[in-house]
């Protein structure tokens, strides 16, 4: 089974997925490739590391749709689920093909595009709403993420 969610899913949430679920992804996080590059991966897994593997990576996914208005750093998702921050990231490269931190980031946008579409909130405190300490940053990541700026994606109510 592989979940395909745009709703943000809480610890229990996650704990009910990890019997029979290969693979559980955020709508909107993941390129069409690289969504198939998880399917192909989730069909080809079938050894007890990636069980494993596959749990963590859901902990560290349940800390960070909790925190994800925080700071966040590796190291502190890494101590909060008990390994170091580098197997955190071969976890997350190994399930999600990228790291830690781009999923953060991946996340913290998609959440943007929400307020964007259904709040009239300022960019700059959507920015700061989602996890951002500076709104050009966000700005920038946004541009970089969605390939339009936040301003325009709220104008055109682009995806």
């Amino acid at each position: 089974v592989i979940i395909l969610t745009a709703r943000i899913l809480s610890n229990e949430d996650l704990e009910r997925c990890n019997r029979g679920v290969a693979s559980i992804l955020g709508k909107g996080l993941f390129s069409a490739s690289e969504t198939l590059n998880h399917i192909e991966s989730a069909l080809g897994r079938h050894n007890t590391l990636g069980g494993a593997t596959r749990q963590l990576v859901r902990q560290a996914m349940a800390y960070i749709h909790s925190h994800f208005t925080e700071s966040l750093a590796r190291e502190e998702i890494a101590e909060k689920i008990g390994i170091s921050p580098d197997y955190l990231t071969d976890c997350f490269r190994q399930e999600l093909g990228i790291t830690p931190i781009t999923y953060i980031r991946r996340y913290r946008v998609r959440q943007a595009c929400e307020l964007l579409r259904n709040t009239n909130q300022s960019i700059t405190e959507i920015a700061m709403n989602v996890g951002f300490s500076e709104s050009a940053h966000f700005s920038h990541t946004f541009l970089r993420e969605m390939g339009v700026t936040p301003r325009a994606y709220r104008l055109n109510g682009k995806e």
